[in-house]
C-alpha cells in the first residue's frame, strides 16, 4: 500500500465504482529496485474497462532529504472523504514520519478539480511525524463533514488542523465509537515513538484529549494492536497493544476496558 495504494469508490455518481490509483510509467526502478525518480500520477480509472479517464499529479518528493528520504517519500495513502457531507473526495496522502502533505480533490465533469492543500512544512515540532499506517476518514466533530485522521494530527474538512497531540507516530490507531457510555468518538492509539507514559491510550475524537492511558513507559509499542467488543462484562471495546524489548520482539501486555481499567497483563499473543 505505500507504493501503489488505490481505493475503488463511485466518484462521479453514476452509481458505477472508479478506481482511484497511484501509479507511474514505464519502469522507473533503480538498479538497486527503488524508485526516486520519474512521474507519480492519482490516476482514476473507468472500473468497468480499466480504461483511464483522468490524471493528476502526485504529491512530489520535494523536501525529503538525507538517507532515509527513499523510506519517508515512499509512505503513501489514498482516502475517500465526504468532505462536504454529501460528496465523496479524493485526499492523496504521502508521508509520516517527518514531512507530510496532503491534496484533496473532487471529481468534476470526469475531472479532479484541487479543493484544498495541506503540508506541515515549517509547522512546530508537534505537526512532524505524526502520521499513522492507515487513514481514517471520520465526521469526528458532528457537522456533518468528514475530518482527516493522519494518526496524532488531524485535518478538518477544509484542511486546516483540527488538532495535534504531538505524541508522534502511533503503530496502530483505531477510531469509532469505543466507549458508548461518553457523547461523540473515540481514538485508542499505540505509540512506536517512545514514550513516558500513555504510549496505550484513548483520546477524544473530536478534541484530541487523552481521556486515559497506562501510567508507565513504553519502548515501541508495535503492530497492529486491536479494539473489540470481545467482553461483554464492560460497556465498549476492550483495546490491546504489546510493547518491544531491544531486539524488537514482543515483551508485554496489555488488555483494557473502553474506561482504561486493566482487564489482563497476562497474555501470550504478542503482536
Amino acid at each position: 500500500m505505500w507504493y501503489s495504494p488505490y481505493v475503488v469508490h463511485d466518484m462521479d455518481g453514476d452509481g458505477k465504482a472508479e478506481v482511484a490509483v497511484k501509479g507511474g510509467e514505464g519502469d522507473p526502478r533503480d538498479a538497486d529496485g527503488k524508485v526516486t525518480s520519474g512521474p507519480e500520477y492519482l490516476l482514476i480509472l473507468d472500473g468497468a474497462t480499466g480504461k483511464e479517464r483522468t490524471r493528476v499529479d502526485w504529491p512530489t518528493r520535494d523536501g525529503f532529504e538525507g538517507e532515509s528520504a527513499y523510506n519517508y517519500f515512499s509512505r503513501n495513502q489514498l482516502s475517500v472523504a465526504y468532505l462536504d457531507g454529501k460528496t465523496p473526495c479524493l485526499v492523496a496522502l504521502r508521508g509520516t514520519y517527518n514531512i507530510m502533505k496532503a491534496v484533496a480533490y473532487q471529481m468534476v465533469d470526469g475531472k479532479l478539480e484541487v479543493l484544498w492543500k495541506w503540508d506541515n512544512v515549517g509547522l512546530s515540532s508537534a505537526h512532524q511525524g505524526q502520521g499513522a499506517h492507515g487513514t481514517h476518514a471520520v465526521d469526528l466533530d458532528g457537522d456533518g463533514r468528514d475530518e482527516i485522521v493522519l494518526g496524532s494530527m488531524v485535518l478538518d474538512d477544509d484542511g486546516s488542523v483540527l488538532w495535534t497531540n504531538g505524541k508522534g507516530h502511533p503503530d496502530h490507531a483505531f477510531v469509532g465509537d469505543l466507549d458508548p457510555t461518553r457523547p461523540g468518538l473515540e481514538i485508542y492509539y499505540g505509540y512506536e515513538r517512545r514514550q513516558e507514559r500513555d504510549g496505550m491510550c484513548m483520546a477524544d475524537a473530536r478534541t484530541g484529549e487523552i481521556l486515559w492511558g497506562i501510567d508507565e513507559p513504553t519502548r515501541h509499542v508495535h503492530s497492529i494492536g486491536m479494539c473489540a467488543d470481545i467482553d461483554a462484562r464492560h460497556p465498549g471495546a476492550e483495546c490491546y497493544s504489546a510493547d518491544t524489548d531491544a531486539e524488537k520482539q514482543a515483551l508485554w501486555a496489555r488488555l483494557h476496558t473502553a474506561k482504561g481499567e486493566l482487564l489482563s497483563d497476562e497474555m501470550p499473543w504478542g503482536f
